[in-house]
């Protein structure tokens, strides 16, 4: 059972790497200030989720939604995900190429299919079909779409949004959305969109929304690892430690097997049920922001560390 009295939280994230100045702080507040309100005014977890990810896409700022990259034939696909902890209903769709900021057609399919991913080729279509679509259909996946890119390091790619979310009834969900990764082949599809991966909720356990690369991510299942490992855990000191043990495994793993230390770089954004939010990365540098009712306001920052409530630490 989900326990009673915990106040509404919202945290969200802008991805590693993500550049920090006073101008985007500043959005970054005011982003939590609207899904302040609206947890206030009782609106679901599911929605406030959606909505202000929805802010972090329109904006352009970030890689997901207008600011999203293109794949190697220079069309953008995005990858969306969401997750509502009561129901444990899931949305995935990889791929998305008609719709600039994915997170408008979660209204709209959300609860209303038995399918937990769909197509993002299908997706598109349908998003047109529906007269909901602001870009028009990519040209036909052709020959040209399939040649290998160099074996080089990503270019930069940084910038996937997340937002974890319990409202006033005490209900979870977590959404992400991205562009991809820097240099990625046409079609390729990472962990935004897939569950356990780097995206999860379930009311009994918490939420969690990450952000890296994603191959390394689902390789490692890496969100519902660390969201389980946590809500195992005896208490807050134990859960950091335990967040600062799979990070370094997964690091040293990746690396190991791939010769670049920079394919374990993961981090993200948790919620647990047991032991409050955490927000973690390995290494580097993730834009994160924060709210909880009855807290000292709302937190926005680059630097953090998994001691630190998210809600507190920087205020």
């Amino acid at each position: 059972m989900m326990p009673s009295g915990l106040p509404p939280l919202l945290l969200l994230h802008t991805g590693l790497g993500s550049r920090f100045d006073h101008h985007l702080e500043s959005f970054l507040k005011t982003v939590l200030e609207r899904g302040r309100r609206s947890l206030e005014a009782g609106e679901p977890a599911t929605g406030v989720s959606w909505s202000v990810v929805g802010l972090l896409e329109e904006s352009g700022f970030f890689n997901a939604g207008r600011g999203a990259i293109p794949q190697e034939d220079g069309i953008v696909r995005r990858d969306v995900g969401t997750m509502d902890g009561r129901t444990l209903d899931y949305l995935g769709i990889p791929g998305i190429t008609t719709l600039s900021c994915p997170t408008r057609i979660l209204p709209h399919l959300f609860g209303r299919t038995r399918h937990v991913l769909l197509s993002g080729d299908a997706a598109s279509r349908w998003i047109e079909a529906e007269g909901l679509s602001d870009l028009p259909l990519p040209p036909v996946f052709d020959a040209a779409s399939l040649r290998t890119w160099s074996g080089e390091r990503d270019l930069e790619g940084h910038g996937t949004v997340g937002a974890v979310v319990r409202d006033r009834s005490g209900h979870l969900a977590a959404t992400t959305s991205t562009g991809g990764a820097g240099r990625m082949r046409a079609g390729r599809i990472g962990d935004s969109a897939i569950p356990g991966a780097g995206t999860y909720a379930d009311d009994r356990l918490g939420a969690v929304s990450m952000t890296g690369l994603g191959e390394t991510i689902l390789r490692t299942v890496a969100g519902y690892r660390i969201l389980s490992a946590v809500s195992e855990s005896l208490d807050r000191p134990s859960a950091v430690r335990t967040i600062r043990e799979i990070l370094s495994e997964i690091g040293e793993g990746i690396s190991g097997q791939t010769g670049d230390p920079l394919n374990g770089q993961i981090g993200g954004i948790l919620l647990s049920v047991r032991h409050g939010p955490f927000v973690f990365h390995h290494p580097g540098v993730l834009l994160a922001g924060a709210w909880r009712s009855g807290e000292r306001g709302i937190v926005v920052s680059d630097r953090w560390e998994p001691e630190q409530d998210p809600c507190l630490a920087f205020s």
